[in-house]
């Protein structure tokens, strides 16, 4: 695949990274054995090999295990890595308490002025680590080193941090202490790059981040600048200004292999029998299938069975993900089955083939084919496995969230949760159309305590502070507080019960904020034509049968990632950037967005300026436009904002803390 030459320099963050990492390491003097935590294994394979850590003086490369501390010999340095996160950074402490202790009874030579234990902090080094040393008495005698990979090039357009808890501290906890990690990220791409003229900002954490980058001064100018930046514009949102978009369910490839399937670094774990859906729901609904309960039948597939393969979520180094990876996922999963039909055939032909033309068959195509069919198999095992976790509830639940967005039925939308909850026992998903009820028309008090009742009921009264970790942010009302979105006074409250008994036939005029503010940016996409849509199946017994458009209607709308019933915001925000003409014309389609900021200004002041001359008027030079979502992204928005690069004929470069889904974002709530 030929990337872009914009796509090749992003890339060059690896190259950053790596002399970051060497400036850590070459500063520790001695023989080293680097301690790494399971979960920074695969983001640190973007970064550096093996082989280059044993060139920086890198012994051996041990997992860190929580239960045993590894003991060292009197000449060896120990280097742990650890994501930034206090629980991880006691159990380190406590570890290298118990080797101090087992090496003064072993009377080891322990020369107090060189340091024989190292923590490096990712992505930084937080002043309460410096604190807890100097009260377990370790000041000076483990060093302290913030090391930031800044962003990881996962797949062309895609960058990500892959720092996951962004979300639950800043949003849930309101612990800004990586919001300045953001910050330097964006700075180093400001150097990468260039500034871009236009920033524009949505959300309180993005202000902040923008402020740290004016704070930070200007970017410095290298002797050939001609002032010109890679993109003409900056999109950073934080992720509470559109819930919606995680919580709907997708319909494309990617997005619904990682609803089942755990990601890490762009590493799908393709474990057959063991994912999400298996692992979040009640054990009683997650008894094994008889295809599970089925024993390898020769010790080759034993071996299989106990290594669980993996798929690599690049297009550049998997052309059939690259094929299918933005694609819907009815369309994908069939085309997926023809070429691994197709394949067969082809490997058919050696029964037929003389001698000689075996010979060089075997020699020239036969690698790539057995490669191509690794490659096949492993994601036709993925789209069955997605077919056989979400087949059952697929089309039920696209229903379910169509009618919630549209608020119709309020009764049977919460007869219909509570159906959920009590049938498939799915610990995040059930709640996931909680709160995208009440991001969309609102919940009272009373339907809350129902369901908090219920819910506790099934999984244990232990989870009680997750609904006050959800209110933190606004994914459901206070508990004991009525947060609604409709009016609620008496007479109006009335007047919603009785419209919830409305049959579905009867039109409902009453819209909800959210309906509102959707309609004006244009994100609700009508259901008028959604007759002359093609049915295509997905399955044969258990399938997911969802509504998939031609090829021709599919590619002109972004809508087409949830079914044509929700455009992302980021990626319609980007559009009507792309699409405006000057900065009047910009203003006029999202000044109903009054948070928006440009270049740190309102719309309202930063219009006025451009009228008075005072500032640039909307004009990008060029059509390369880079978007950062504070708190995460999903394939989704990712898949929409890249069809928007195609139909504006631009480019759109998507980056975040990580990327996510839906039952995700629920998760940070229970962490």
């Amino acid at each position: 695949m030929q990337s872009s030459s914009l796509d090749k320099k992003l890339q060059g963050f690896q190259l950053i990274a790596q002399e970051k990492l060497q400036a850590i390491l070459c500063s520790i003097p001695g023989k080293k054995d680097l301690i790494i935590e399971p979960n920074l294994i695969k983001p640190l394979e973007h970064i550096c090999a093996a082989s280059w850590l044993k060139l920086k003086g890198i012994q051996r490369i041990f997992k860190l295990d929580s239960q045993n501390a590894i003991t060292r010999s009197s000449d060896q340095v120990q280097l742990y890595m650890i994501r930034s996160d206090l629980e991880t950074f006691n159990r380190i402490i406590d570890q290298i308490k118990l080797i101090r202790s087992t090496e003064a009874h072993s009377s080891l030579s322990d020369d107090t002025s060189f340091k024989y234990y190292h923590i490096i902090c990712v992505p930084s080094c937080f002043g309460y680590f410096v604190q807890l040393l100097e009260h377990e008495g370790l000041y000076g005698v483990v060093g302290l080193h913030r090391f930031s990979w800044d962003f990881i090039h996962l797949d062309e357009g895609l960058l990500s941090m892959e720092v996951p808890n962004v979300f639950s501290s800043a949003f849930m906890r309101s612990d800004c202490s990586l919001i300045p990690t953001i910050s330097h990220s964006l700075r180093v791409l400001e150097i990468l790059c260039g500034r871009p003229e236009f920033i524009l900002t949505y959300g309180v954490h993005s202000e902040n981040i923008l402020n740290m980058l004016n704070n930070l001064g200007p970017v410095p100018k290298k002797s050939n600048d001609t002032n010109d930046s890679d993109f003409s514009a900056m999109l950073i949102i934080d992720r509470d200004k559109d819930f919606a978009s995680p919580l709907l369910t997708p319909a494309i490839y990617s997005g619904l292999l990682l609803e089942v399937f755990n990601n890490n670094a762009g590493m799908l774990e393709l474990d057959l029998n063991k994912n999400k859906i298996l692992q979040q729901k009640l054990s009683i609904f997650s008894i094994q299938t008889k295809r599970d309960n089925e024993k390898p039948s020769n010790k080759a597939e034993q071996k299989n069975a106990a290594k669980p393969s993996s798929i690599r979520l690049s297009g550049m180094h998997d052309e059939i993900y690259l094929e299918n990876r933005y694609k819907h996922f009815a369309a994908a999963s069939s085309q997926i089955r023809q070429q691994a039909k197709s394949i067969s055939m082809e490997l058919q032909k050696l029964n037929n083939m003389k001698l000689d033309e075996m010979h060089d068959y075997v020699n020239r195509k036969l690698p790539k084919i057995t490669e191509m069919k690794t490659k096949l198999m492993r994601h036709l095992n993925a789209s069955e496995k997605v077919i056989e976790m979400l087949g059952c509830n697929y089309r039920r639940v696209q229903t379910l969230e169509e009618d919630i967005l549209n608020n119709v039925s309020r009764k049977k939308i919460l007869g219909d949760i509570d159906e959920l909850l009590t049938t498939d026992g799915h610990k995040y998903n059930t709640l996931r159309l909680l709160c995208l009820l009440h991001i969309c028309a609102g919940i009272t008090s009373d339907e809350l305590s129902q369901f908090i009742r219920n819910f506790c009921n099934y999984f244990g009264l232990q989870y009680l502070v997750v609904f006050q970790n959800l209110a933190q942010v606004g994914l459901i009302p206070m508990p004991g507080e009525d947060h609604t979105n409709v009016l609620s006074t008496p007479l109006n409250k009335k007047a919603t019960k009785l419209l919830s008994n409305i049959p579905l036939n009867i039109p409902k005029f009453q819209q909800t904020p959210f309906q509102a503010n959707a309609n004006r940016l244009k994100l609700m996409v009508s259901t008028a034509g959604a007759e002359e849509m093609d049915n295509v199946s997905m399955g044969s017994s258990s399938s997911i049968s969802t509504t998939a458009s031609s090829t021709g209607n599919v590619s002109a709308c972004p809508s087409y990632v949830f079914n044509r019933l929700y455009i992302p915001l980021v990626a319609q925000l980007c559009s009507f950037l792309l699409k405006s003409a000057n900065m009047d014309d910009f203003v006029t389609k999202i000044s109903m967005i009054e948070q928006i900021q440009i270049n740190g200004q309102s719309l309202k002041s930063y219009g006025q300026a451009v009228k008075q001359g005072n500032a640039k008027d909307l004009q990008l030079k060029n059509r390369n436009i880079f978007v950062y979502m504070v708190g995460g992204v999903t394939y989704s928005e990712i898949a929409a904002c890249n069809l928007i690069s195609k139909l504006t004929e631009s480019q759109v470069i998507i980056a975040s803390d990580c990327i996510l889904s839906g039952s995700e974002l629920i998760a940070a709530a229970f962490s």
